[in-house]
């Protein structure tokens, strides 16, 4: 089910479409166009969701919202972002492939992608994006072609969820693990990995390791077919 919201510009009275985690937000109101916006939610059983992801991430004080602190807000120009990327200094990009339904992807999201430390650290070096593998949403890719994200997803063969793709400033993907990071601690390990480039000579389990932590042999994914794991 695929829901949506309206963003209002209080200061102009634009009206704006929203749809599942993309944001209306170009380049120059990102870097320094002050908007004030109120939502309207087309979609109550999405409302009731942030609200009670809001509700969990406030009683936490480490925890922030990770569609606000961790991933980037977006138009879903890939390209673009990149270049963003580029220009700030940063490594790449991270693409986070999830499913509405895959309780894996919600465990990583309130466990992993909600801590503070992990925010500020990826934030320094990766643009981080979401990318609903069921989604309608349009999102342009690295060859600048303009398809829905589930198109996006199948294209690059995901066939389960979640992944963590990392993408260097060229458009290549140079990493991808498969099912669920458990851990804050072993999501930091998995961002030095690729900061350090040791994707190129070791696996990531040889190299958690040498880092005095054993990975599961289990690989925790849900199938496209599958429902809720939570």
């Amino acid at each position: 089910m695929s829901c949506g919201a309206v963003v209002w510009n209080v200061n102009s009275g634009r009206r704006l479409p929203l749809f599942a985690g993309i944001l209306p937000i170009t380049r120059s109101q990102r870097f320094g166009l002050n908007m004030t916006v109120r939502m309207t939610f087309t979609c109550l059983p999405m409302a009731l969701v942030i609200f009670a992801a809001s509700v969990t991430f406030a009683a936490d004080p480490d925890a922030r919202n990770p569609r606000e602190f961790f991933f980037t807000q977006t138009f879903g120009d890939l390209p673009e972002e990149m270049q963003v990327a580029s220009d700030d200094g940063k490594l790449g990009m991270l693409l986070f492939f999830e499913a509405e339904d895959c309780g894996y992807c919600r465990r990583m999201l309130r466990d992993v992608f909600s801590q503070r430390f992990v925010q500020d650290w990826y934030g320094e070096r990766f643009v981080s994006i979401a990318v609903d593998v069921f989604g309608d949403v349009e999102l342009k890719d690295f060859d600048g072609i303009t398809l829905r994200s589930k198109v996006f997803a199948d294209q690059r063969r995901i066939f389960a969820t979640p992944v963590v793709s990392f993408i260097d400033l060229n458009g290549i993907e140079i990493y991808r693990h498969f099912g669920m990071i458990k851990t804050p601690e072993e999501f930091l390990l998995l961002g030095e990995y690729i900061e350090d480039k040791h994707y190129y000579d070791t696996e990531f389990g040889v190299f958690l390791q040498s880092k005095g932590t054993q990975i599961s042999s289990e690989v925790l994914t849900t199938p496209a077919s599958l429902g809720d794991t939570n």
